[in-house]
């Protein structure tokens, strides 16, 4: 026998369908009087009363059926029992409330519970309830200390504990399809000892978290980190730091993917469900929702929400929601919704929506373009922002080809792409001086003045280009700013003049055997033996 002062509780207490998050949307109060209404509309006006949203994948519940119920006064959980029967479980998140299907019940059967010295160790099996059938991969778990398993194919278990005598140990199982159960184990108790068994967890995401479907996860994620994943749903905790190895070798174990850290460090790689802090690995972090602040790996990130600070790797970055903030990557940068800072990428970068700078080695692509876009080759679907490059490619953009004549060269041709705040100009040239031909090739940039919907209007150009006697000989740098006035002759074709200021800088190894251009009796500015300013005119035909 103990003392009065140790007494020894061994009993259990089971529990369907606990939750541990603080917002109790379930018990608040609604009132409902419908008749024949689409069911999609009375869970509005649910979520309405309690201050929340409800969310839930398509296809689980049948939201067009219709449904009535009379003078109900009672709580949301009541309400959603009437409504759609108990085959469904309900997790709390901020501000969401989230239906899960889950029309079968399990239960947990403690075949030997072993209690030491700080250490407890609960052995047993989990079982479907109607059939008595064991359950293979259940996830078995205790929240507050963040210590889980898997159940073998016999349904069988086995978790060792660490705890502070007078702590209960709250196991929950969760499996997918099956409403989630959690048992009470109270060890011996010192009367007169405060406990204090709580812990700081609870449910995020207002929906099914994506990472565990990308090609990254189903190289470097076993198949039970991404069952264990399914069970938990949206489950998560706090915790200050998590090292590992690799996302199986953690110090979080099999619950390295439901827990939040504020400093993460990943010796090879690492599986987490976010970060608040800097999370550093050698090779890869794979994070399930958000991450804050920084985030850097040798080769791949990938964050499964936002990205909120800086986030650095070798070769790739992935973000499946959005950016807010700064990303770099040798290679590409992705981001699928949303990025509102920096992307700055060796080849490639991608968003959805681009509200900062994209700057990239080859090609930026984004769907819609608020912002600025530097690179070789910049692409947008709408763009109402700036991209500078060789070639801007935007489906409400401008893609025009320019054929015109000069004092200079008599036959010029230059393609325009971009939109009317900038557009780019690659341009190429021929003339005849004396018997010699002369090529020209250059870039530009160029700005449109113009209104929606205006037809005739002015632009100003810049252009840099080169003059050559041959394709290996540079004869002179040409640089000259035009002045456009475009006159509409249709829909797709304009007609332009351009009176141009020009600047001629002669090569010094050339400079003996230079011809004058455009010629010795044109009224330059200013004529010497390098350099020539004059004034010249313009006139072409643009296409598009």
């Amino acid at each position: 026998m103990h003392s009065c002062k140790s007494l020894l509780l061994t009993f259990v207490l089971s529990l369907a369908g606990f939750t541990a998050f603080s917002q109790n949307y379930l018990f608040k109060p609604v009132k409902l009087h419908v008749s024949q209404q689409k069911l999609v509309t009375v869970l509005e006006d649910i979520g309405r009363q309690g201050g929340f949203h409800f969310s839930y994948s398509s296809g689980i519940i049948r939201s067009d059926s219709l449904v009535s119920i009379q003078h109900f006064n009672g709580d949301v959980k009541t309400a959603l029992n009437t409504l759609l029967g108990d085959s469904y479980e309900y997790q709390e998140s901020p501000n969401h409330l989230i239906i899960r299907p889950a029309p079968f019940r399990l239960t947990l059967m403690p075949e030997e519970l072993g209690e030491g010295k700080k250490i407890y160790t609960i052995k047993g099996y989990v079982v479907d309830e109607k059939t008595g059938a064991g359950i293979h991969n259940a996830s078995v778990y205790e929240k507050r200390l963040l210590v889980g398993t898997m159940t073998d194919r016999k349904g069988y278990f086995k978790l060792k504990l660490k705890t502070k005598d007078g702590n209960p140990m709250i196991l929950t199982v969760s499996k997918e399809l099956y409403k989630d159960t959690t048992t009470v184990f109270l060890p011996t108790v010192n009367l007169g000892k405060n406990i204090n068994s709580s812990g700081h967890y609870g449910y995020m995401g207002d929906g099914e978290e994506s990472v565990s479907n990308t090609a990254l996860a189903r190289l470097f994620l076993s198949s039970k980190q991404k069952l264990n994943a399914l069970n938990l749903g949206n489950f998560f905790a706090y915790t200050p730091v998590q090292v590992s190895l690799t996302p199986g070798l953690s110090s979080h174990g099999m619950m390295s993917g439901q827990v939040v850290n504020k400093f993460s460090a990943n010796l090879i790689g690492g599986y987490t469900a976010g970060v608040n802090g800097v999370e550093l690995a050698g090779i890869f972090n794979i994070d399930r929702y958000h991450v804050k602040y920084v985030q850097a790996a040798g080769a791949v990130n990938m964050v499964g929400g936002n990205m909120s600070g800086v986030q650095l790797s070798g070769i790739y970055n992935t973000v499946i929601d959005s950016l807010k903030g700064f990303q770099a990557a040798g290679v590409f940068n992705f981001v699928k919704k949303h990025a509102n800072g920096v992307q700055l990428a060796g080849i490639m970068n991608y968003a959805e929506e681009l509200r900062g700078v994209q700057i990239a080695g080859i090609l930026n692509r984004t769907k819609t373009n608020h912002g600025l876009q530097f690179g070789l080759i910049n692409m947008a679907d709408t763009s109402s922002g700036i991209s500078i490059g060789l070639v801007n490619i935007s489906k409400n953009g401008m893609k025009r080809l320019s054929v015109s004549s000069n004092e200079v060269l008599y036959t010029n041709l230059a393609f325009k792409s971009g939109n009317a705040n900038l557009y780019s100009i690659l341009s190429a040239g021929y003339g005849s001086w004396n018997g010699e031909q002369t090529f020209a090739t250059g870039f530009g940039l160029g700005h449109e003045f113009r209104r929606r919907n205006q037809d005739n209007y002015f632009a100003v150009e810049l252009l840099s280009q080169q003059l050559h006697r041959s394709v290996y000989e540079n004869v002179s740098s040409w640089t000259k700013m035009n002045i456009l006035y475009n006159y509409s002759l249709g829909q797709k074709t304009k007609l332009y003049v351009a009176p141009t200021i020009n600047f001629l800088s002669k090569n010094k190894q050339v400079i003996e055997n230079a011809q004058d251009i455009p010629s010795a009796g044109y009224p330059y500015l200013l004529n010497k033996e390098r350099f020539k300013w004059w004034v010249g005119l313009e006139l072409g035909v643009a296409f598009f």
